[in-house]
């Protein structure tokens, strides 16, 4: 395609906010949890509540409506590159080509703090093919998302009723003038049957590849699995609706990992093995810090558990080790905050500290090297692990304090740069404090990939459970 371009890249910014969310949600009916729920969004990919991308697609698209004729817009191509995130300011940039049969093409990128995470592609032409009548009977849009398996999902297809084209059409009144109502609740459908059909729950949108048709009639949309490859976790399907018709690409992404039960754990130690610890358990909602709690607990030790955001997950956590008979105290521990002012309710004198607080690892990284990321996981890591040990010593004789390092010091840090260069300091940190201060032992220790919610990906990435990284860790730190 030969083109040349005749804009100059005119941009323009948002902030996505509460407001943006709840208003697409009540427009298409997609309330999946990782774009409304913060504490389920938490243990998604995204790590936070992530813009809805077919919402952002329909502002740039009405933000492109305000500046160039979209009337005779014929088709759509949208790539979702990376997440949007509820508080992010997105910048979109256009470009105006113009290339043969006198077509007009609008190429649209948004970005956010310079990285890209969406484009659109925007072709207008003088005439749009004819449109073809959805046979199938539509359903009503679900109140939860539908959570398949992803062995049912080959061959799977369906219809649903799409909600009043108005609501979505007051989010994006230019584009809806220009393209009509139905045609934009089409397209915000495209965002309901992935969040809400297929994959639902656990879903992430990858691409849309639609064609306006000449007729834009009709209250529902329809679609057909035609493509599900289990090793790349992907689902193609094909849609129609009120004026549209194409393509849709998605992925099924992990769901949250499991925690361990105790009463697994409780099979791998025996009776009062732990009885003599009292330990500190820093992020112990879930993951390593839930297991060596458990572990502990089972073992008859007495455990004190932190959480910075999960309060219902540590709760959880505690429940099952005191139904069980364990003792669990349950604090919220902020690493940007002193300690004892945080802690100073704490019951049991630690003999042992366990430093799990973590920072989301992998993130949408903006340049190479990022300073704040860096000073986040320095703080979090390591000014925070130095805190927590005087702390303990402070409350008692003597203590051992666990650092968990990573085994990706001895990789290529790519995308995980600053975790890497921290883990490394924090290394050195450790073994300086055993050497200089009374009392104080520490045990550092290079620990592999773990099964844990910050850890997974689409793709399958061999990964350790947490109790089994963990057992010989706690064995060896009460023995010290």
């Amino acid at each position: 395609m030969n083109g040349s371009s005749s804009g100059d890249g005119s941009a323009t910014t948002r902030v996505w906010t509460e407001a943006h969310q709840a208003a697409f949600a009540r427009a298409t009916g997609d309330v999946n949890p990782m774009h409304m729920d913060a504490r389920m969004a938490r243990r998604t990919l995204a790590g936070e509540r992530a813009v809805h991308g077919v919402h952002a697609a329909l502002w740039a698209l009405e933000t492109c409506a305000a500046a160039y004729p979209l009337e005779r817009l014929a088709t759509l191509q949208m790539r979702f590159e990376r997440f949007i995130l509820v508080g992010d300011r997105t910048t979109l940039t256009i470009r105006k080509t113009a290339h043969e049969a006198e077509a007009q093409r609008l190429d649209l990128s948004l970005t956010v703090d310079g990285v890209r995470v969406m484009t659109i592609q925007a072709v207008s032409a003088a005439e749009r093919p004819p449109a073809s009548p959805v046979q199938t009977v539509p359903c009503p849009i679900p109140a939860e998302p539908v959570a398949h398996d992803p062995e049912a999902l080959t061959g799977l297809t369906g219809a649903f009723r799409l909600p009043d084209p108005e609501a979505i059409a007051a989010l994006a009144p230019r584009l809806a003038q220009a393209i009509g109502p139905a045609r934009v609740a089409g397209l915000g459908g495209l965002s309901t049957l992935i969040g809400m059909f297929v994959p639902g729950l656990h879903s992430i949108l990858s691409k849309i590849d639609v064609t306006l048709t000449d007729e834009a009639s009709g209250s529902s949309l329809a679609y057909a699995v035609k493509r599900f490859q289990p090793m790349l976790q992907s689902v193609t399907l094909e849609v129609q609706g009120p004026g549209l018709a194409g393509r849709v690409e998605g992925f099924v992404r992990p769901r949250p990992v499991e925690q361990e039960s105790l009463r697994d754990l409780a099979a791998l130690i025996q009776p009062g093995a732990f009885a003599g610890v009292t330990a500190l358990i820093v992020g112990g909602s879930r993951g390593l810090g839930a297991a060596t709690a458990k572990l502990i607990a089972v073992g008859g030790g007495a455990v004190c558990i932190t959480y910075a955001s999960g309060a219902d997950e540590a709760e959880a956590v505690a429940r099952e080790i005191r139904e069980a008979g364990g003792r669990c105290q349950v604090l919220r521990y902020d690493a940007a905050r002193p300690v004892a002012e945080q802690l100073g309710s704490l019951e049991n004198d630690p003999t042992q500290l366990y430093h799990f607080a973590t920072p989301r690892i992998f993130r949408q990284k903006r340049a190479p090297f990022e300073p704040a990321g860096f000073e986040e996981m320095m703080r979090i890591y390591n000014y925070a692990f130095y805190a927590l040990s005087l702390f303990c010593l402070g409350r008692g004789r003597a203590v051992t304090a666990f650092y968990p390092s990573t085994t990706a010091i001895d990789e290529a840090p790519r995308d995980t740069l600053e975790y890497v260069m921290a883990k490394t300091a924090g290394e050195t940190l450790a073994a300086t404090m055993a050497k200089t201060i009374p009392n104080l032992k520490t045990v550092i220790e290079r620990l592999p990939r773990v099964r844990t919610d910050q850890t997974a990906t689409i793709f399958p990435v061999p990964a350790a459970a947490p109790s089994a990284l963990m057992l010989p860790i706690i064995q060896r730190m009460s023995s010290l």
